[in-house]
């Protein structure tokens, strides 16, 4: 259902940011969602493209799988790991030039309108 949605959504909207990532945000009840399904895909790419990150990765699953199987301390053995993987693949999504602006716009325009607590309105009058 979830699926359906976003591509719904992805039909009838324009992405907010097109490079070099496509960003969308779609309004939800709360608040919003923000779409970056492209970014996420290029970093599974970039996992899957290079043996190192993909070991990296492995070893995280393992040092994880181990944690489970054995009661720890708290100590996540696998957190230096994740720190490494984050490091070489960023963990920052560029913005460019005008991109900036279009974001805090679109975030602008789909941000509910927040309530005034009942005792201020109380206050006012």
């Amino acid at each position: 259902m979830n699926r359906i949605r976003l591509i719904m959504h992805r039909l009838f909207r324009r992405p907010t940011i097109t490079g070099p990532y496509r960003l969308y945000v779609r309004r939800t009840p709360a608040g919003a969602m923000l779409d970056v399904e492209h970014y996420l895909t290029a970093v599974i790419e970039t996992i899957a493209d290079n043996a190192d990150l993909m070991d990296l990765l492995v070893e995280i699953e393992e040092d994880r799988r181990s944690a489970r199987a054995h009661k720890h301390d708290g100590w996540e053995p696998e957190q230096l790991l994740v720190e490494k993987l984050t490091t070489a693949l960023g963990y920052e999504l560029p913005l460019n030039g005008a991109a900036v602006g279009r974001l805090a716009d679109r975030l602008r325009a789909v941000a509910p309108v927040a309530a005034i607590p009942a005792q201020r309105e109380a206050g006012a009058a």
